[in-house]
């Protein structure tokens, strides 16, 4: 399953911006996780999709 653009763009600069976080995809790019992994309590996020993945780490960072 090929990913639109504007989502993979989104995700590199996610990274980039906060590399503290790896995202990695299962089930041929159905589904994504994200993990932050900087400290002992690990953070785990689960999506359906890589646009709510996005979303929710959005969420997740401007909170912090």
């Amino acid at each position: 399953m090929s990913l639109p653009v504007d989502q993979v763009v989104r995700q590199q600069r996610f990274i980039r911006e906060h590399p503290e976080w790896s995202i990695r995809c299962q089930d041929g790019a159905t589904r994504f996780i994200a993990e932050k992994g900087d400290s002992p309590d690990c953070q785990v996020v689960a999506a359906l999709s890589l646009r709510e993945l996005l979303n929710r780490l959005d969420e997740i960072v401007a909170a912090q």
